[in-house]
């Protein structure tokens, strides 16, 4: 049996993956996704769970309205799921034993607020804010004013943006307002709400699935690839595991070729090297995705399902500078995921450093096992204190952690990233977290990636080029 043969091969079906491929199968191309996990996999770290009659993102997802995601789903003919959010980014912090409101700290100092925040946005080019890249908000905010309450005000954006520890105000001030000015460039207004998707974040996927199968491309789930297949310097296809169940625990299972002129990842870049060979990599570019690979923001995520209107008052978001228990900063919303509107969720979520216990990546010894369990039994007598009435009288519970993104510390985003195309390999691309490209975290992000990969591939590889000779099953 002759090897079958795609135009594209897409390894992993989370959001990357998904908005490659129907990017892709709409210009016709002949593609194939090739995911690990089964059906309620696709969609990856953007997929949603359910229980008790509402939607439980894999981690919380309030989506950054870059346009990006849009684009995509107006080149495939679908429309996106509606906003269920209702609130504004006006909020409280929690910050020395006190509530404070969000907007009267600005409007003590709007015109200065203005100044830094809008002017800074709007008025400076893409360039300009790239150049900001490698300074910190902190410094940034610093450098410009000594109003504290603008100051506190940016420590709230830094956390609610990029969320990076030990300080919410070492997140990129480049990627801060790289994100705003593309949504006041997408919307038209300075950013004011997230998008929350009805039906949980894994909703977007579904239109992605209906695109790629109506023209023409295929989806396999429970399929492992074992690498990428790349010889001198060219992509060739990947090798995937098949064959009989294991019968043995160390059982060498059996594999078999599928060929493309074109493989991209859309693994995250922490997972890369299980399919990609360091050794079919220039060193200077294995080295890049060594120094990025594993510098992850991690996210902790604490949602109660109520049905008590009481219990939360939905007119933003809330912002823990220092829990009373925990003693880690953390932020909290409402989501309106529920099928009987009468319910609603509650979520909090706290996000950690790579270099921070528990480290997702150690998850296997027991002393971050036992952290993980701490820090949420500490960060539970947080919430307690702070919103009395909410454990005791949710419905459901549940925890999450996991990996969120690359960490977007100074530095480490926008020309530091590596490019959707890898440098070196003929006909490899990377549309998992993060590229160059991605600018925007999350699903806009992987949106971001996906648009930059399609266009190149295309340019390269256009339609009926001759890439490939469709499927060959023919004896």
């Amino acid at each position: 049996m002759a090897n079958e043969t795609f135009d594209v091969v897409i390894v992993g079906g989370g959001m990357g993956g998904l908005n490659l491929a129907a990017l892709l199968t709409q210009a016709g191309k002949r593609v194939l996704v090739l995911e690990r996990g089964g059906q309620e996999s696709l969609g990856g770290r953007a997929a949603s769970g359910r229980i008790g009659g509402a939607a439980v993102d894999n981690g919380i997802k309030g989506l950054i309205m870059s346009g990006s995601q849009d684009e995509i789903y107006r080149r495939i003919g679908k429309t996106l799921p509606e906003n269920v959010c209702k609130w504004t980014n006006s909020g409280q912090i929690y910050m020395n034993g006190e509530w404070r409101e969000l907007d009267p700290l600005l409007q003590r100092a709007m015109d200065e607020f203005l100044r830094i925040y809008k002017g800074t946005a709007v008025d400076s080019s893409y360039e300009q804010l790239e150049d900001l890249d490698a300074i910190s908000i902190k410094k940034f905010i610093t450098d410009r004013t000594d109003n504290r309450d603008i100051i506190d005000f940016f420590d709230y954006l830094g956390w609610l943006f990029g969320g990076t520890l030990p300080e919410a105000t070492d997140y990129s001030a480049g990627s801060l307002f790289y994100s705003i000015k593309k949504q006041v460039d997408a919307n038209g207004f300075m950013p004011s709400q997230s998008y929350w998707v009805k039906g949980g974040s894994g909703a977007i996927a579904k239109g992605l699935i209906e695109a790629i199968k109506e023209n023409g491309g295929e989806i396999r789930t429970g399929s492992s690839v074992s690498h990428i297949v790349i010889e001198d310097g060219r992509v060739r296809g990947v090798e995937v595991e098949c064959g009989d169940k294991r019968v043995v625990p160390t059982q060498l299972v059996d594999t078999k070729r599928i060929d493309a002129p074109v493989v991209a990842s859309a693994v995250a870049i922490w997972d890369i090297f299980n399919i990609v060979s360091e050794d079919d990599l220039s060193p200077w570019f294995r080295d890049r995705i060594e120094h990025l690979h594993r510098k992850t923001l991690n996210l902790c995520t604490l949602t109660y399902g109520v049905d008590r209107a009481d219990l939360w008052d939905d007119s933003g978001q809330r912002w823990v500078q220092k829990g009373p228990v925990s003693g880690r900063p953390w932020c909290a919303s409402d989501l309106r995921y529920f099928d009987d509107e009468e319910r609603y969720e509650i979520s909090f979520w706290m996000q950690l450093g790579w270099w921070d216990k528990p480290n997702i990546f150690e998850m296997r010894k027991a002393a971050h096992k036992i952290a993980l369990r701490k820090l949420f039994d500490d960060w539970e007598g947080d919430v307690a204190s702070l919103f009395p009435g909410i454990a005791e009288n949710a419905l459901w519970k549940v925890r999450s952690f996991g990996p969120a993104t690359l960490i977007e510390t100074p530095g480490n985003v926008g020309r530091a990233l590596v490019d959707v195309e890898a440098e070196g390999i003929e006909g490899l691309y990377l549309v998992g977290e993060r590229t160059s490209a991605a600018k925007i975290m999350g699903v806009y992000g992987s949106a971001h990636a996906a648009l930059a990969a399609s266009d190149k591939i295309l340019q390269k590889y256009p339609v009926g080029s001759g890439s490939s000779a469709g499927v060959s099953a023919s004896a």
